[in-house]
């Protein structure tokens, strides 16, 4: 009896284990959400580096996948980005559903056909900086960059940052959206969030179906 125990133990711990995921894959939709723990790796809630690798496979693993669905509070800007050329790559569509702010607009933004499910938000604001991340950067980076202290720094993010403000701009432009509607998104805080209507969003080009 305990040996059939420990197996049946094993094989629900295997299987309890393999179903920790942010993603889950529904015939020819992959459902991503963000606020989902992701088994083996740190949990922010948010979007992160490891996310452009997790898509990347499913979608060489998965061909039949045509859709995208889905939400969350955004995070790491330049993952956004990485997945968003992955998805414009496959050519695939898709669908926001809950709250899908910030970074996530990006990724939705990449789909061909891009819908919303009822009650579904979009979240738009300008890039923000965490200052404990940059800190850490700045501290491991000072050297091989050459920086006297924190305001040679601070140049080089501006430049930085004023750099991803205009390729935002150039993404979403190539994606169909109105200047009218890139200008009011990127004016708003980096702190603060613009969620338009779905009659906004269907004027302005972001949402086609």
């Amino acid at each position: 009896m305990r040996f059939i125990l420990i197996i049946f133990l094993t094989i629900w711990t295997t299987g309890s284990a393999s179903s920790d995921s942010r993603y889950e894959l529904k015939g020819d939709t992959l459902v991503f959400d963000m606020t989902i723990e992701e088994s083996g790796h740190k949990f922010t809630q948010q979007l992160e580096r490891y996310d452009v690798n997790l898509l990347s496979d499913y979608l060489f693993e998965h061909p039949e996948i045509k859709i995208l669905k889905l939400t969350g509070p955004g995070g790491f800007m330049p993952a956004a980005r990485e997945m968003a050329s992955k998805i414009i790559e496959f050519d695939l569509n898709t669908v926001a559903y809950g709250e899908c702010e910030s970074a996530c607009t990006t990724i939705f933004l990449a789909g061909n056909k891009r819908s919303l499910e009822t009650s579904a938000k979009l979240g738009f604001h300008r890039q923000w900086v965490d200052k404990e991340q940059e800190k850490l950067y700045y501290n491991a980076m000072k050297e091989a960059k050459g920086w006297k202290n924190e305001f040679d720094y601070v140049a080089w993010v501006y430049d930085v940052l004023a750099d991803n403000i205009i390729k935002d701009i150039e993404f979403m432009e190539s994606r169909g959206v109105s200047m009218d509607f890139i200008l009011k998104a990127l004016s708003k805080a980096s702190y603060d969030m613009w969620e338009p209507s779905r009659d906004e969003l269907i004027a302005a080009g972001i949402v086609n179906q």
